[in-house]
């Protein structure tokens, strides 16, 4: 039998009512599951910030193996953390200096990095892909001594005092110890700082300290 015009109207009106309360559950439901959803994401992040930190924690007290070597162009900041000498600040430091300045080529480049010295550099060295200093870095004393008699004697031994107020880089880098990039840096703090009141004054310069200084004796002077 055909519906009537009644009875198609109230089951039409009955469909709207039924949509209309599924609807009304869903949008009573989303919101809780909305929240319930935030809620895990908000404890799930903690979490995650543990895991990470003690993953790097557990990644910069691993020691190097024996013949280990790091890439200081490619590794992050916590396996350079791992290196003798080099702790967190440092290995940031160097990071974000070959950031702004580009790849280290050799540790001469490296000992550019501020707070990177001689010693660090010795037993570092071993666990480090880069290449030596150049030959022209190592030999520029030499050279000096060889061009100018009155700065040292065939032997490489200082004949007179090098003047920490007035010399010039490639002097400054034929000292025991000093090399190109301490020149730099010595010549740069003369420049911003001032003249050096005296030799110990050197450690105000970054990468040199007391041992340093000893170890130069008498080979410099500051004028006055």
């Amino acid at each position: 039998m055909a519906a009537t015009a009644q009875e198609r109207l109230a089951l039409g009106v009955a469909a709207l009512l039924l949509a209309a309360g599924v609807g009304v559950r869903a949008l009573h439901r989303d919101p809780a599951a909305q929240l319930a959803g935030a809620g895990q994401a908000a404890a799930a992040a903690p979490v995650a910030q543990v895991r990470d930190s003690v993953a790097r924690g557990a990644l910069r007290a691993r020691p190097l193996a024996p013949g280990e070597r790091l890439d200081p162009n490619a590794a992050s900041a916590d396996e350079l953390d791992r290196l003798p000498h080099v702790g967190p600040a440092l290995a940031a430091r160097i990071v974000e200096w070959r950031a702004r300045r580009g790849r280290f080529r050799t540790l001469a480049d490296l000992d550019s990095v501020p707070g990177v010295g001689p010693s660090l550099l010795r037993d570092a060295a071993p666990h480090l892909a880069l290449a030596p200093a150049p030959p022209a870095a190592r030999r520029a004393g030499l050279a000096l001594v060889a061009d100018r008699p009155d700065i040292g004697s065939r032997s490489g031994a200082p004949s007179a005092a090098v003047d920490l107020n007035t010399a010039t880089e490639a002097e400054l880098a034929g000292l025991p110890g000093i090399g190109p990039a301490l020149a730099r840096r010595i010549v740069l703090s003369r420049q911003r700082d001032g003249r050096f009141g005296s030799v110990q004054e050197l450690e105000r310069v970054s990468g040199i300290g007391p041992a340093t200084v000893s170890r130069l004796g008498a080979r410099v002077r500051a004028s006055p």
